[in-house]
């Protein structure tokens, strides 16, 4: 059968830190130091997910900067590629449209027995 110990340590001796200085604390140092490393571990994977949450919250905002430039960029490029433009920009190095028609040149092949 198992023993119920009682202990017979109070919250008074806690605050002292009596369970610290008995004989067999050294049970409680090692607990102790477990919950510290605990602790730690807890704390400082905490600063890394932040300092994460800030890179990719950084990541985002350069995503959608780069996505308005794009978008401008697309937009100038399709301004660019109109008539009009091509007619401004045509003038700007002197090059006109001609008012006489173009004409084919026809090459007329004949049929011959190799």
């Amino acid at each position: 059968m198992a023993k119920n110990r009682k202990s017979n340590i109070s919250i008074k001796d806690i605050f002292k830190g009596k369970f610290l200085v008995e004989e067999g604390s050294a049970r409680n140092w090692g607990f102790g130091l477990y919950l510290i490393f605990l602790a730690f571990v807890a704390i400082s994977s905490s600063h890394w997910l932040e300092k994460k949450v800030v890179e990719i919250n950084r990541l985002n905002e350069e995503v959608d900067n780069l996505k308005s430039q794009y978008t401008d960029a697309h937009r100038e490029l399709m301004k660019m590629q109109l008539e009009p433009e091509i007619r401004k920009q045509s003038e700007k190095m002197g090059i006109t449209i001609t008012e006489v028609q173009p004409y084919a040149l026809i090459k007329e092949v004949y049929d011959q027995e190799p």
